[in-house]
């Protein structure tokens, strides 16, 4: 455990709150506890009109939400990066201080380097990078001049992998020389900048687009350039909270959840290739999830999922003043985007209205027959975007994350469409979504947001039922949720809580081997290279002996770089890395609590039962591939279920929480 980890760990412990210090690398938590027989297929209007809400496919929610502040930008080596408008004063540090910083994550040294942050892509621009083979020595830190080679300071070998690492290059004062490099708040390299920095053509993020090889693998969050001031001029400790625009920041940005700067620039950030928002950081929560601040959101797989309601006046939007807002997660616009509809075609005739995101730079009202607005604007891809149609009057404006995208006036009465209300597709067939929607709110009878302004406040914190409020779903419903707020399980047969069988808490996972198993979206959840990782978890079992089944498969057909933990009818409980089946212990007894640990430090797998080392393998896998659906309690081909109880399972990314023998958790698992 690092000396930040032990420091924070203790401070937790001596207020009284939790002691994992390594909390913001959970990528999955499930402790199990809430009402017997929940799931996560039931959604509730949180409106006063409490309509019924019917779940058509397999939609599911969860507690990956838009809300809260500890989030990272994901780049996969290829051809992923940020670009800002060029010939930007605000980025151009000229003979003055700077402070360039930011946490990185990388998953993989790469031959070539790869770039934080890029002043722009000619001579005269500045850089700071990690470096590769080819330039450089693997995990150095380099502040160098780009386009003649001039390296101006160079911290040697010391960027791990798998791990959140700070690293700030800071240039101490106007008028001064004197650089310095520090990684995790030590000084690791000094060195002389002379130069006059008056270039910031196209500055980039994660790349260095005129070199196709320059790309960051990995997660950067908490980029901050500050242009003026020498925020660091000697050791000290990095915040153990996201930035803030201190005096002076130029650009703030790979913190927030969709793809912005936060300082006063307010720069437009361009997403090439496909980056992603994450809610993987290097700050641990203050607080454990909670739907009153962090909310919830819907899962659509975009293959007949959508969400519908009976046919109401209270959807009929007639000559009202109205607004219908929502997050959208889009992962794909192959089918549209349909964010909320209440439509009929008799034919010739259309009825009703939709609010649907066409594509990646088009949102679209319609009323009946005709398209009474079409924004061009930018919505992103794996990211979280803010949507809002607002009528005030006969002022009818779609906003997209709070910039208004189209505006018309003369828009007279929406005739009914006396059909049901539909969210994730239109008229029951068409405009799947593909991704996530959170926060979906229908008002009638008031203009939420002044449709003759040109921008609004995006939405801080879950959408409460305010005046006038015909439907929100606010996806908070959630018998299981993931406490680490990454993911959203999908509850399948009835898999449920139990509050009968139970380790830790109030409750556990129960699947009775006949259909029942969860799934999810497992994105980069279960992706862990070729880093540490813990998987852990309380098993009981009910199959008799000699039966096989799945506890947790990441793999989808025919993929080797995914992994697995089975027993097969031999009755050992096995880990499987794609290519290589490593032999565990053998298990019969049922009805008994057992805790059980998969760790790997370096390329050694340990096997741990009870917190005995049982086995130990070599494992040199590179988890790389992100599957695109993962499962617990199945295999993949939905077959050989589990028939038993979990408790309190846990995902632990860049981090092998137990290389030798330990003491089981005595209570449960810490949420946050």
């Amino acid at each position: 455990m690092s000396l930040h980890h032990m420091l924070r760990a203790a401070v937790q412990q001596q207020a009284g709150g939790p002691s994992d210090p390594y909390f913001e690398y959970n990528t999955l938590l499930l402790t199990g506890d809430g009402t017997n027989g929940a799931q996560n297929n039931t959604f509730l209007d949180s409106s006063t009109n409490n309509f019924t809400i019917t779940r058509n496919g397999n939609t599911t929610q969860g507690s990956f939400s838009p809300y809260g502040n500890l989030w990272s930008n994901y780049f996969d080596g290829t051809g992923d990066w940020l670009s800002l408008p060029a010939n930007q004063t605000a980025l151009q540090m000229g003979t003055g201080a700077y402070t360039i910083e930011g946490w990185v994550y990388l998953n993989a040294y790469d031959t070539y380097p790869q770039p934080l942050f890029e002043s722009g892509n000619a001579t005269n621009s500045l850089g700071v990078l990690v470096t590769g083979t080819i330039i450089g020595t693997q995990g150095a830190v380099t502040l160098n001049k780009y386009g003649v080679g001039e390296v101006i300071g160079t911290a040697s070998g010391i960027v791990p992998l798998n791990t959140w690492t700070h690293i700030a290059a800071v240039r101490t004062s106007t008028g001064s020389n004197d650089t310095r490099i520090y990684v995790n708040g030590v000084l690791q390299a000094t060195g002389t900048d002379a130069n006059n920095w008056t270039v910031s053509t196209n500055p980039t993020i994660g790349s260095l687009p005129a070199f196709t090889t320059y790309d960051v693998n990995g997660y950067l969050s908490n980029i901050r350039v500050v242009k003026g001031t020498a925020v660091y001029t000697s050791n000290f400790t990095p915040s153990t909270t996201p930035l803030t625009a201190v005096s002076g920041t130029s650009l703030l940005t790979c913190q927030s959840n969709r793809f912005i700067d936060n300082s006063s620039n307010n720069f437009t950030l361009t997403v090439n290739g496909n980056t992603s928002v994450q809610r993987f950081s290097p700050f641990n929560p203050t607080a454990p999830y909670s739907t009153a601040t962090i909310g919830g959101s819907g899962y659509f797989d975009g293959t007949g999922d959508y969400l519908s309601a009976a046919s109401n006046a209270a959807f009929d939007l007639g000559s009202s003043n109205f607004t219908i807002e929502a997050f959208i997660y889009p992962l794909s616009f192959t089918n549209g985007y349909s964010i909320a509809s209440r439509y009929a075609y008799i034919s010739p005739t259309a009825y009703g209205w939709v609010l649907r995101a066409v594509n990646a730079t088009t949102i679209r009202f319609v009323r009946g027959n005709d398209v009474i607005l079409d924004g061009t604007t930018t919505i992103n891809l794996n990211a979280w975007n803010h949507v809002a149609v607002s009528r005030s009057g006969s002022t009818l404006s779609i906003y997209v994350n709070g910039v208004r995208a189209a505006t018309a006036t003369g828009i007279s009465n929406f005739s009914d469409a006396t059909s049901v209300f539909q969210s994730g597709a239109t008229n029951t067939s068409t405009d799947y979504v593909n991704g996530y929607i959170s926060n979906l709110r229908v008002v009638k009878g008031s203009a939420v947001y002044d449709p003759s302004a040109s921008t609004l406040t995006v939405p801080t914190s879950p959408l409460t039922a305010i005046t006038n409020t015909s439907l929100l779903t606010s996806f908070t419903n959630a018998g299981i949720p993931d406490a680490a707020m990454m993911n959203n399980l999908e509850t399948v047969g009835n898999a449920q809580v139990s509050t009968s069988v139970v380790k830790y808490g109030t409750g556990s996972l129960k699947f009775d081997g006949t259909g029942d198993y969860l799934t999810w979206p497992a994105l980069q959840s279960t992706t862990f290279g070729t880093g540490d990782f813990t998987v852990e978890f309380w098993i009981n079992f009910s199959n008799s002996s000699g039966s096989s089944f799945y506890v947790i498969d990441t793999r989808n057909s025919g993929q080797t770089t995914n992994w697995a933990v089975f027993r097969p009818l031999g009755n050992t409980l096995d880990w499987f890395n794609g290519t290589t089946q490593f032999t565990g212990p053998t298990f019969t007894t049922t009805g008994t609590w057992t805790h059980v640990a998969y760790s790997r430090s370096g390329t050694s797998l340990r096997l741990f039962v009870n917190g005995t080392l049982t086995n130990t393998f070599t494992d040199s896998a590179n988890y790389s591939t992100a599957p695109t659906i993962a499962y617990i309690g199945s295999r993949y081909s939905a077959a050989e279920q589990l028939n038993g109880y979990i408790d309190d399972l846990r995902i632990t990314k860049g981090i092998a929480r137990y290389t030798a023998n330990f003491t089981p958790p005595a209570q449960a698992l810490p949420t946050y």
